[in-house]
C-alpha cells in the first residue's frame, strides 16, 4: 500500500514539476525578448530608413518614451521604439504593459500619436502620408504594437506568431 502511495505522489509531483517549466512568465502570460522581435520585424522591410532605437533600459528612456506616447510610465514594464533618424515616418514600438487593464489606454495614446503623425505629414510631406495611413495598431495579451512602415501588416504577422 505504502509503494502505492508513493508511486502516486512521485507522478502527482513530476505533473506538478513539468507544468511550472512552461513558457509563461510568472505574471501568467508570454515573456518575449522584444529586440529580436524587433529584429524579426524590421527584416519585413529592407528599406527602412536608418532607425534609432531605445528600451526600458536606454538613457533617457522615460523622456523618450514620452515622445512616442503621454502615457503613465510607471505602467510600463519594458518597451522598445525604433523611429527614422531622418525625419519619416517610419516607426515601430512593441510595448509591455505591467497591468493587462492598461493595453486599452495605451492603445487610446497611440492612436493619437498616429493621427498627429498623420495630420503632420499630410500637411509637410502628403507624398509620405499613405506610409501613416497604413499603420497597424494591435495587442496580444500584454503586448501592444505600433508600426508605422510600408510593410506594417508583415509586421503585424510577426508580431502575432511570436507573441498569439
Amino acid at each position: 500500500m505504502k509503494k502505492k502511495i508513493s508511486k502516486i505522489i512521485a507522478v502527482c509531483m513530476l505533473g506538478v514539476l513539468m507544468l511550472t517549466g512552461c513558457g509563461d512568465d510568472a505574471s501568467g502570460g508570454v515573456d518575449v525578448d522584444l529586440q529580436s522581435l524587433m529584429d524579426e520585424m524590421k527584416k519585413t522591410d529592407t528599406a527602412l530608413p536608418q532607425m534609432s532605437t531605445v528600451t526600458e533600459a536606454s538613457e533617457n528612456a522615460e523622456a523618450t518614451f514620452g515622445i512616442l506616447a503621454d502615457f503613465d510610465y510607471s505602467k510600463v514594464d519594458k518597451f522598445i521604439y525604433s523611429y527614422s533618424e531622418t525625419g519619416s515616418p517610419e516607426e515601430i514600438a512593441v510595448v509591455h504593459v505591467v497591468d493587462k487593464a492598461s493595453v486599452g489606454d495605451l492603445m487610446k495614446v497611440l492612436q493619437a500619436h498616429i493621427d498627429s503623425r498623420l495630420g503632420t505629414f499630410r500637411q509637410y510631406s502628403p507624398e509620405k502620408s499613405s506610409v501613416v495611413e497604413g499603420a497597424v495598431l494591435t495587442y496580444s495579451d500584454k503586448y501592444v504594437l505600433l508600426a508605422i512602415t510600408p510593410t506594417s501588416g508583415a509586421m503585424q504577422d510577426v508580431f502575432k506568431s511570436k507573441i498569439g
